[in-house]
């Protein structure tokens, strides 16, 4: 029997995005319900306890801490999780042997590097600078740009952006190869790019890390939902977890209305209609498009998905720092697999231990390993890699690279494609991939026809990641109550 019930302002998802609409909505006075399908918030930035371990099971690099801050210093509110500043930023080991730790402090970086790449990077680092601090006012901090917009960034900043050009042959043009060419590379991926055919202005990723530096919040990701989700409640947000959206039915005038399943699969599951009087969805775009029963114009082609283990590991690695990265062989291939949908032989590995800044989040004389590899979305009839045969490739690969011992793994667990499918179509994590330059103009958070409904999240404006999608709720929720985002 499915009820139905009035409500002023509903969201859909309890992510970072939709924690901060339902936050700014419930600031202007809104009476919110957030639906969110899992059973606790998070979204993709989940958080899973097993056995004295915890593990952040989506994002774990935290940059731009001052975004995060905002929606708790708007509302005179103290911010209540602490930061630690990363130095280095992360630790490279290449397939060459060498291991080159990367800090804000320039010169100790290139005090690794020979001449010739000490100059690439100097002139790499200031480049990112130039086309973020360019890109940043019109594309990420502000609402979606219109055109008159576009067009003066475009007279103003456009040809430094090399439109033409793909992100490896800017680098080449600076003169990097080999392992600085792979370090730089490796930020298009941030927004789920394959970094081979990513446009030049990409590039500009790299300075939010490399020049703006990495925190960790003390207590994990998790410690900053469980903030966000805090806040929220203070509010009086209504939190309805263990639900699934099932379809947006349009309603000519007024919001879509939003059918639900609460609690599926159990035996206390029944549905329930709301009749809200505006809607968030921080839903992907594509399937909340297809909930209003539209079809996007063309397929578009899917970003990376990822493959994550989370490890239980007996001991301590003290060259595994909190970011480390294992570069492979030759970079290229990992990539020429993904477009065939396969996994890759040799791919590169990205490793997080939390405990290494928050000693509680292992028990004594052991480590929470979080492995990530890339891994290509899902096909359109929904099969993706074999999830198992890849955790085995990654646990073997570590062995191989003399990471880990196999044998010190006390606890596993796989979050890969299949999962990352639940929260975003075929696992895609940051929607349309970005492999050209209007590709990376995220879709706006407008659907044409619905006044009273608005997109938020990592598949629309202004991307993905943590200090992005909490950006977009908040965008979001003000242009639907008609506030100027800067109030």
């Amino acid at each position: 029997m499915t009820t139905v019930e009035r409500c002023d302002a509903l969201v859909l998802g309890g992510g970072f995005a939709g924690l901060a609409a339902a936050i700014r909505l419930a600031s202007l006075g809104r009476e919110v319900t957030l639906i969110e399908r899992h059973a606790s918030l998070g979204g993709k930035a989940g958080e899973v306890r097993i056995d004295g371990f915890r593990f952040d099971t989506g994002p774990s690099v935290v940059t731009l801490p001052h975004v995060l801050e905002q929606p708790f210093t708007t509302l005179g509110k103290p911010f209540p999780v602490a930061w630690r500043a990363l130095d280095p930023l992360a630790r490279y080991r290449f397939a060459s042997g060498r291991t080159l730790d990367v800090s804000r402090d320039v010169d100790a970086t290139t005090a690794q590097l020979d001449a010739r790449e000490a100059r690439a990077y100097r002139t790499l680092l200031e480049e990112a600078r130039i086309l973020y601090e360019a890109a940043a006012p019109v594309f990420v901090h502000g609402p979606p740009p219109t055109l008159p917009e576009l067009t003066r960034y475009g007279l103003r900043h456009g040809l430094r952006a090399r439109p033409w050009a793909r992100l490896p042959d800017l680098l080449r043009h600076h003169g990097a190869e080999g392992d600085v060419r792979d370090l730089f590379l490796r930020f298009a991926t941030y927004f789920g790019a394959d970094p081979f055919r990513a446009p030049a202005i990409l590039h500009n990723i790299a300075w939010v890390e490399l020049g703006l530096g990495v925190v960790a919040p003390v207590g994990g990701v998790g410690e900053l939902v469980h903030a966000y989700g805090e806040l929220a409640r203070s509010l009086g947000v209504r939190m309805q977890l263990d639900t699934r959206v099932d379809a947006l039915s349009p309603s000519p005038g007024r919001a879509p209305e939003v059918h639900v399943f609460v609690h599926p699969g159990s035996d206390a599951a029944h549905g329930v209609t709301y009749a809200p009087d505006v809607v968030v969805s921080t839903l992907d775009r594509e399937r909340t498009l297809a909930m209003l029963g539209r079809s996007p114009r063309r397929a578009a082609e899917p970003s990376l998905s990822g493959m994550v283990l989370l490890l239980g590991v007996e001991g301590t690695h003290p060259d595994v720092m909190h970011h480390t990265l294992s570069m492979p062989a030759r970079y290229e291939a990992e990539f020429e697999a993904m477009r065939k949908g396969e996994m890759p032989k040799d791919p590169t590995l990205y490793v997080s231990l939390s405990a290494r800044s928050h000693p509680a989040d292992a028990p004594d004389g052991m480590e929470n390993w979080f492995v990530m590899a890339n891994a290509p979305a899902q096909d359109t009839a929904g099969r993706g890699v074999d999830e198992a045969a890849y955790a085995e490739r990654i646990l073997a690969l570590l062995e191989a690279r003399g990471w880990l011992d196999r044998n010190a793994v006390r606890v596993q667990r796989t979050v890969g494609p299949a999962h990352l499918a639940t929260l975003a179509t075929r696992g895609a994590i940051y929607g349309q991939a970005p492999h050209s330059l209007l590709a990376t103009l995220r879709p706006p958070q407008t659907v044409r026809g619905e006044r009273h409904l608005r997109l938020a999240g990592g598949t629309v404006h202004p991307g993905g990641g943590i200090p992005l999608a909490v950006t977009s709720g908040w965008q979001a929720a003000s242009d639907l109550a008609g506030v100027p985002v800067e109030a």
